[in-house]
């Protein structure tokens, strides 16, 4: 089930299409979404508020640091078209 927050219409109002205002990387295998949040606190409370409107709820929001971060940008296809 996805939620839907009062504030999903100012994610979509910015310059980008993605609502989602954080780098991240969906892995479906695992029901796994990494985001890359290098400012830290406050930005990191938006995890749980985004992978609830975005994401069912067997999904997990993972904080990743800078070496798995680095270790899951090696594994991405860069030929994959990106919708």
């Amino acid at each position: 089930m996805i939620r839907k927050s009062k504030y999903t219409n100012e994610y979509k109002r910015g310059k980008s299409k993605n609502p989602i205002p954080f780098p991240h990387i969906v892995v479906l295998e695992q029901k796994k979404v990494y985001f890359k949040i290098e400012s830290g606190w406050p930005a990191s409370l938006s995890v749980k508020p985004i992978m609830r409107e975005h994401f069912p709820d067997d999904f997990t929001g993972i904080i990743a640091s800078v070496e798995t971060w680095e270790e899951l940008m090696k594994g991405l296809d860069p030929n994959r078209k990106i919708d």
